[in-house]
């Protein structure tokens, strides 16, 4: 789409932390919070992880 590198990877792991909020709300709403709520829950907390080192190793690597 044109845009640099960090941008790029920003927006990734902005889409995947909404997607992972998103997936818990549906959860909610429909009343199935213990079973399908679980995957995003885990998702949402991984997600968390990964970027935080991501980031970290990325701007250790300027």
């Amino acid at each position: 789409m044109g845009i640099n590198e960090q941008d790029s990877r920003t927006i990734a792991f902005e889409v995947g932390l909404q997607n992972a909020g998103l997936a818990t709300g549906i959860a909610a709403k429909m009343g199935f919070m213990a079973t399908m709520g679980l995957v995003p829950g885990i998702f949402g907390s991984m997600q968390n992880i990964t970027a935080s080192v991501l980031a970290n190793w990325w701007g250790r690597k300027k």
